[in-house]
């Protein structure tokens, strides 16, 4: 197929384009700015929202992975121009296009928190712990809302993911700990999945070669919570996991990181999304109908965190 890719620039999209031409596809990627993607793929410039429109017409398939993700986020009207805006426009412009195979790519976020592991079909309880949560849970209603009107658009749920140019809040982390650059860390039972990045491209691959238009399709993996990714990453070091401290008494400190605009990775949203809640979610549609399967994620962890 000739494919159509937004964001893949990034860190899942730049692993997703190499496994789409080793499948004999052509990509056409869009990039804000100069990026030296694999050979063979041609590439539009400019900004989601004024170049979608053109540049997507006469593909066979198309799939938005393009979004902002920051946790503590400052520039809001950025976060929301990016992963509601930006969706909107995507979307619309694929469907103008006639473009039979669109996926979009959203998030376990978007869904919300769960009280046991919860599928496709899960609705979010309204308690957003981030204004990433809340603009990819707008996205995730543009796309269902496109859906119901009859476009042909799948939804991709990958959990948290992981692997070789993650530059998330998490990896910085996590090196930081593996450096012993991590002084203390959140006392929480919060709990999200992880699933190494290969094999969630693999999943968004299956989606776009197969899967049912009008489907939602989970890609998630194991659960872990942040304390047991730290005392791994310790051990590896050979060193204790930094001391943890309750939630309440770093609120004085995010207060102030947050008003005063410190360079800190400590913000009031950090601590919101550290404050016990579970994102869980299984993937038995994607295995059932796709044959996706996220692999040995424990070993694809354990190999990760050795290149911290």
């Amino acid at each position: 197929m000739r494919i159509f890719v937004t964001g893949g620039s990034g860190f899942i999209g730049s692993h997703l384009i190499p496994q789409l031409l080793a499948g004999g596809h052509e990509v056409t990627a869009l990039a804000r700015g100069p990026h030296a993607f694999p050979p063979g793929v041609a590439t539009v410039r400019g900004e989601l929202v004024a170049e979608a429109q053109g540049a997507v017409r006469g593909h066979d398939a198309a799939i938005h992975l393009a979004a902002r993700y920051v946790i503590g986020e400052r520039d809001r009207p950025a976060m929301y121009r990016a992963n509601v805006l930006g969706t909107r426009a995507f979307l619309d412009a694929a469907i103008a296009a006639g473009v039979p195979r669109i996926v979009h790519v959203s998030s376990t976020a978007a869904l919300g928190a769960t009280r046991e592991p919860a599928g496709e079909a899960h609705r979010h309880d309204g308690t957003f712990r981030s204004y990433y949560e809340e603009t990819k849970h707008i996205a995730h209603g543009l796309a269902l809302a496109r859906i119901a009107d009859g476009a042909p658009i799948a939804i991709a749920i990958p959990g948290g993911v992981f692997g070789d140019g993650d530059r998330s809040v998490l990896a910085a982390t996590l090196r930081d700990c593996r450096r012993g650059k991590l002084p203390i860390q959140i006392a929480t039972t919060s709990r999200f999945q992880l699933c190494h990045v290969t094999r969630v491209c693999d999943g968004l691959v299956r989606i776009l070669e197969r899967g049912v238009m009008g489907r939602s399709y989970l890609l998630t993996g194991t659960s872990v919570a942040m304390p047991e990714l730290i005392a791994r990453v310790a051990a590896l070091a050979g060193r204790s996991p930094p001391r943890a401290v309750p939630a309440s008494r770093m609120r004085p400190v995010a207060w102030l990181a947050d008003h005063l605009k410190l360079p800190l990775p400590l913000s009031g949203e950090a601590l919101r999304v550290m404050d016990g809640s579970a994102y869980v979610y299984h993937s038995e549609t994607a295995r059932r109908e796709l044959g996706w399967d996220p692999g040995d994620v424990d070993g694809d962890l354990a190999r990760y965190l050795q290149t911290l």
